[in-house]
Formats: structure tokens, C-alpha cells, sequence
């Protein structure tokens, strides 16, 4: 069997995404402005669409503009996050971006040219400031404002594709092989696929849901992991067979006892008395 391509494998994805949750056909939404997409983007990382809509309309309605979010109290910025994970961090980060975009160009309307601008130019742009230290903040703007071709890609997607078998050494790696597989025509609808796929643990189990194997070969979501407690099994039985078969230790042969040496006789004395050649005889 051919070895699959990862372009392969996530075309098949994404048909397989569709018939899973058969997104309605709907009508191309009108570009956010950069300053809307960042602070949309900040709001929607590791959330649902709906939580960041809602929290980029509450900016919208309780603030006059931009500029009244730059000056308000962290804990204003907070109110108005409340129905996001970790409004703190995010309010933080929403108000420091526009404090260093107001620091850098006294001006809210500044970064609206960049759309007119090719893509390589307008990141250039943007990449000084501190919000786009985040790859899904990068990839939001460029998605919803700037017209480029991009996919989003946070942890909680990242965690669902490797739960199929697809890894990358990092989120931009990743987001960079998705977007070389999956055309600016269909970019869309896969932002909004993988948006689903985020969310629903259940697929990681699902057998019709295709896996991605370095061998090409689909497998059955959930098999290695099933199939991991039996070969464990397995193994320590052929470990015990083999400790059953094997030879006994020959035993190990007694030291030997060391000879103690022999003992030395004292000298035999001289006989007293007469004889031949006894001194003093006649």
C-alpha cells in the first residue's frame, strides 16, 4: 500500500469533519478591523467562537471606543471578560497592546492601512507588539483582517489533532502544514471544523474518525492504547517461560582450604656416656 501524505490524510480529515458535523453553508463574514481582530483573537484562544463574539460585542457596547478600553481599570476590562477562562490575563494583555500601539502611533486607525499592504510587510508591522508574540493571535489577524491564508491553531486544537495521531514539534509548525494542505478556499470552513474538533473529546475513540500513522496505514482511533495492557501481558509471560526454561546456575565450586605450613622439629641434643672414642678411656 502507497505511504499516505499528510495533505492527504487531512483532506480525508476534513470530509470526515464534515460528515461529522455538517457545518450549514453560510454567507463569508465581512473583515474585522486590526484592532478588532487582535482583541477578538486574545479573547478566542482555547475558547469557543461564541465566548470571544460575545466578549468583542461587550467591548463594543459598554465602551465608547478603543481608547476608553486603554485607559480603564484592569478590573473593568475584567467585568466585561467575565464569561472567558482566565479574564485577568486577557484583560491584561488586550489593555497592553493598546497602550503600546497608542505609544507608537497616537492613533487607533494607524494599523488599517496594513490590509492594503502585502502580507509579508503588515506582519512586519505587527510583530513588535507583545500580542503578537502568540502564533494564534498572529494567525487570527491575518485570517479575519488582513485577507491571508491562515488556521488558527491553539492548544486545545493542537491536543485534539495529536489525539489522532498528528504531531509537530510546535504550534507554528503545525498551523504551517495545515496550511499547506488545506487550500485558502477551503481554509475557512476548516477554522470552523477544527473549532468543533476542539471541543469534542469523543473523536479521539471514534473508529470511522482517520488516524494518521507514519506507515500510511490508518488505524482504529484508540487501538495502541486497548492493545497496550494485553502486549504488557504478554511480554511478562515470555519472561517467565524463559526464566522456567533456563539451565539452573551451576553451583559454585567450595574454596579451596589453605594447607597451613609444616611444623619445624627442634634439634636433636648430643648422647652423654662412654663409646668409641669417648674422651679420657684408656
Amino acid at each position: 500500500m502507497a505511504t499516505q501524505s499528510k495533505t492527504q490524510y487531512l483532506a480525508d480529515l476534513q470530509a470526515y469533519l464534515k460528515r461529522r458535523y455538517k457545518p450549514k453553508a453560510e454567507p463569508a463574514s465581512a473583515r474585522l478591523s486590526v484592532i478588532d481582530a487582535v482583541v477578538y483573537g486574545i479573547c478566542h484562544e482555547d475558547t469557543t467562537r461564541e465566548q470571544a463574539n460575545q466578549a468583542l460585542s461587550r467591548f463594543k457596547d459598554q465602551f465608547v471606543d478603543w481608547n476608553e478600553v486603554r485607559v480603564s481599570p484592569l478590573e473593568e476590562l475584567q467585568e466585561t471578560l467575565a464569561d472567558v477562562p482566565d479574564p485577568a490575563a486577557r484583560a491584561q494583555r488586550i489593555r497592553r497592546f493598546l497602550r503600546q500601539l497608542f505609544e507608537k502611533t497616537y492613533s487607533f486607525t494607524a494599523l488599517e492601512q496594513l490590509a492594503k499592504k502585502p502580507l509579508k510587510e503588515a506582519l512586519k508591522t505587527l510583530q513588535p507588539f507583545e500580542a503578537f508574540h502568540s502564533d494564534y493571535v498572529t494567525a487570527t489577524v491575518v485570517h479575519q483582517a488582513l485577507g491571508g491564508h491562515a488556521i488558527p491553531i491553539d492548544e486545545a486544537t493542537r491536543k485534539a489533532l495529536e489525539s489522532l495521531g498528528l504531531h509537530e514539534p510546535d504550534v507554528a509548525s503545525l498551523r504551517g502544514l495545515i496550511e499547506r494542505a488545506i487550500p485558502k478556499n477551503r481554509g475557512a470552513e476548516f477554522v470552523d471544523l477544527l473549532e468543533e474538533l476542539a471541543r469534542d473529546a469523543a473523536v479521539a475513540t471514534d473508529p470511522k474518525a482517520p488516524r494518521w500513522e507514519h506507515a500510511g496505514k490508518p488505524a482504529k482511533p484508540g487501538k495502541e492504547a486497548a492493545a497496550a495492557p494485553a502486549k504488557e501481558a504478554k511480554a511478562k509471560e515470555k519472561d517467565k517461560a524463559r526464566e522456567k526454561e533456563a539451565p539452573p546456575p551451576a553451583p559454585e565450586p567450595a574454596p579451596k582450604a589453605k594447607k597451613s605450613p609444616p611444623k619445624e622439629e627442634p634439634p636433636t641434643p648430643p648422647k652423654k656416656g662412654g663409646g668409641k672414642g669417648k674422651p679420657g678411656g684408656k
